[in-house]
């Protein structure tokens, strides 16, 4: 159990501080799955909130990446 909140910190955290763009990407992929799921049972989910939450976890993702190769 420790193990897995150690991962958690670390995977929302560089160094000491929470990283607010991973914890909105994480939020809106797992929205995003949790609407392909919904899909599978017959509830038709609005393609427009599927690009949304899409675009919002990969640009998240990305501004993340970029954030690691800047000049601090």
């Amino acid at each position: 159990m420790n193990n897995m909140r150690l991962f958690i910190k670390n995977l929302l955290s560089d160094s000491n501080e929470i990283s607010h763009k991973r914890v909105i990407a994480i939020g809106a992929f797992i929205i995003l799955i949790g609407m392909f799921i919904t899909n599978q049972f017959g509830i038709k989910t609005d393609n427009t909130l599927i690009l949304m939450f899409g675009g919002i976890a990969g640009g998240e993702s990305v501004l993340t990446v970029l954030d690691k190769f800047t000049i601090k």
